[in-house]
């Protein structure tokens, strides 16, 4: 590891020196627009996959199918059978 002779002692206390300071420039810590920007990205694509999971899983689903049901038996308001009356929902 260590060398025996002078020049490599200070080759390796250089080699050494440079590679502390780019390893502790990459350790700090980054400026808030950067961290903002990040946070961005990283709902921009949580969004895009939920919105493609979502779109697959609808485009995978089987059709419903139609039930027909004949008008008689549909609840509701029926103004041409019952001459317009209401179905006493309130006071009048």
């Amino acid at each position: 590891m260590f060398s025996s002779s002078k020049s490599g002692h200070m080759l390796h206390i250089i080699t050494t020196s440079l590679l502390g300071q780019v390893v502790s420039n990459g350790l700090t810590p980054p400026d808030p627009s950067t961290i903002e920007n990040y946070g961005h990205l990283i709902i921009q694509a949580l969004v895009a996959i939920v919105t493609i999971w979502a779109t697959v899983r609808k485009a995978l689903q089987k059709p419903e199918a139609v039930v027909r049901v004949p008008l008689e038996a549909v609840p509701g308001d029926k103004t041409g059978l019952n001459g317009g009356k209401r179905n006493g929902g309130g006071a009048e």
